[in-house]
């Protein structure tokens, strides 16, 4: 119960968005472990089928949503244990996945999630809500040019995300960082938060 992201994680546990894992007489969550993106993609499905969620115009919902017989994929075949979510993620346009060259693409499922990825997911995730990005960065190490700066200035603006205060003023970001799951706990409240 002393744990910073104490309540944020039972929110996440309360709703069903995570399940844990199964370990003699009880459960852990494991807090310090990173997310995978398969694991974001299990995150975000179980909590877009929760009332918690606003489906934005076009999106489909868990509930409406049937997976396809073929994979998006490549590195995702259908027996895969989040293979529903994952090619629900894409249906939505909420990961586009690496083109790999011949029409295919993957989803790399087993990598971690990284700061700026996680920021691209949730704008997506919201229906890419209209949003102009700042002159100025809100963090000193996302500069103009990076490929998600307007979804991490976005997920700024949102409270999302604080950063880190590095003084004098200034907040990094920490881009390239893997995510640790009471991290996301912590994300995904801040974002049901923005979201009512």
């Amino acid at each position: 119960a002393s744990h910073p992201f104490a309540a944020e994680i039972g929110w996440m546990a309360e709703r069903g968005i995570t399940t844990g894992y199964e370990v003699p007489g009880g459960r852990e969550f494991r807090p310090y472990g990173t997310v995978g993106r398969d694991a974001m993609a299990a995150f975000l499905y179980r909590f877009a089928d929760s009332s918690d969620f606003f489906a934005p115009p076009g999106f489909t919902v868990p509930a409406d949503f049937t997976a396809p017989s073929v994979s998006p994929f490549t590195d995702v075949p259908t027996s895969h244990p989040f293979y529903k979510q994952i090619s629900w993620l894409a249906s939505n346009g909420v990961s586009t996945g690496w083109d790999v060259g011949g029409g295919k693409k993957e989803f790399r499922p087993s990598q971690p999630i990284a700061r700026d990825a996680m920021a691209a997911f949730l704008y997506r995730f919201g229906g890419k809500p209209a949003f102009t990005a700042p002159g100025t960065s809100p963090f000193t190490d996302v500069p103009k040019s990076h490929p998600f700066y307007k979804e991490v200035s976005w997920l700024a603006t949102t409270g999302v995300s604080t950063g880190w205060d590095v003084g004098g003023g200034k907040k990094e970001f920490r881009p390239s960082l893997n995510i640790p799951r009471d991290a996301m706990a912590a994300f995904l409240y801040r974002y049901y938060v923005y979201l009512d």
